[in-house]
């Protein structure tokens, strides 16, 4: 009678981390399915499963010199507002605010850049950087930024300003802390009564507080810095929903948005980073930052002329946290 060959500490230890291996990827792949599904987003399992045998290297390309991409701890997406009026497919951004994750420092930094940043634009010569995104998309605009300050981009979310206020009114308004001056520019562009300290804005509130360029001697410095707090405002309240209040506001939101990321690569940020989002600390900045640029006039317009290299560093410091 044959002995049983009996198994090595080793060999039943590799038994084991094979099987939990094949549970974490199973699990993996049965909650992608999951909120595809309950997303509205999955024809069928076979589908799913051959966009994620081909999609999933791709969130991470890009040339090791960038700011982010290939081997990088942080992940950039680009939020762009625009003013389109009626009848326009495309118009100039009006806002550009890159949202960096950062997964080593457990950061979310949100970096305005300035409309009348002095930049060159790929094939275009140079002009205003919010002339990018009428010019060629959200595909130049990404090109310009990393061509001017070494960024990589992974992905873009672009929203007019319409819609911005159908979310946000969606999303049950937003608390903000206004000044009296600003309380008093809403009140006259929208007929409400607000007054100064903590209120709700509704979503016509929040756009008009998001607008707001005259109150202030730095004008568009401060007007970005508002759009940056609004969005600090709204993921500090909804960075603690359970996963069902999640999808389902995306379910109501994604339709009202523009993007670049497919549906595997949305569901691949969201499980990537939804672990850091529940203590992650908002950093706000904005470029150009103080002592590097200048104010110039070009062709007859008003300009902010970057020292790329010194905001190219800047970047690197904070984006990247070394």
């Amino acid at each position: 009678m044959k002995r049983k060959r009996r198994s090595s500490p080793a060999r039943s230890a590799m038994k084991l981390l094979c099987l939990m291996l094949g549970l974490v990827l199973a699990v993996m792949v049965g909650a992608t399915v999951y909120f595809q599904a309950q997303m509205g987003m999955l024809p069928s399992l076979e589908e799913g499963l051959s966009k994620l045998d081909w999609e999933l290297p791709e969130l991470s390309l890009g040339k090791t010199d960038q700011i982010g991409g290939r081997g990088s701890h942080v992940v950039n997406i680009l939020l762009i507002g625009q003013d389109r009026r009626e009848g326009e497919e495309r118009a100039r951004s009006d806002s550009m605010i890159l949202c960096t994750f950062n997964k080593k420092t457990k950061q979310v930094i949100m970096t305005s850049f300035l409309r009348d940043l002095y930049v060159t634009i790929p094939g275009h010569g140079a002009n205003r950087i919010n002339a990018a995104y009428a010019a060629g998309g959200m595909e130049l605009l990404d090109k310009t930024l990393e061509e001017n300050f070494g960024l990589h981009i992974d992905g873009n979310v672009e929203v007019d300003f319409d819609r911005f206020a159908e979310i946000i009114d969606l999303l049950g308004g937003v608390e903000l802390e206004l000044r009296q001056d600003e309380a008093d520019f809403i009140n006259e562009e929208t007929g409400s009564s607000l007054t100064a300290g903590w209120q709700r804005l509704a979503g016509e509130q929040a756009l008009m507080y998001s607008r707001i360029r005259k109150l202030d001697a730095d004008g568009d410095f401060s007007r970005t810095n508002r759009q940056r707090k609004v969005m600090s405002a709204l993921l500090s309240a909804y960075r603690g929903s359970s996963a069902g209040t999640m999808v389902s506001l995306l379910k109501q939101v994604l339709p009202m948005l523009d993007t670049d990321l497919g549906n595997m690569k949305l569901l691949m940020l969201a499980a990537e980073l939804a672990p850091m989002l529940g203590s992650a600390e908002i950093v706000s900045q904005h470029v150009p930052a103080p002592g590097t640029y200048t104010d110039q006039t070009i062709d007859g317009m008003a300009v902010l002329v970057p020292d790329k290299e010194a905001i190219q560093t800047m970047l690197e410091k904070t984006l990247l946290g070394e």
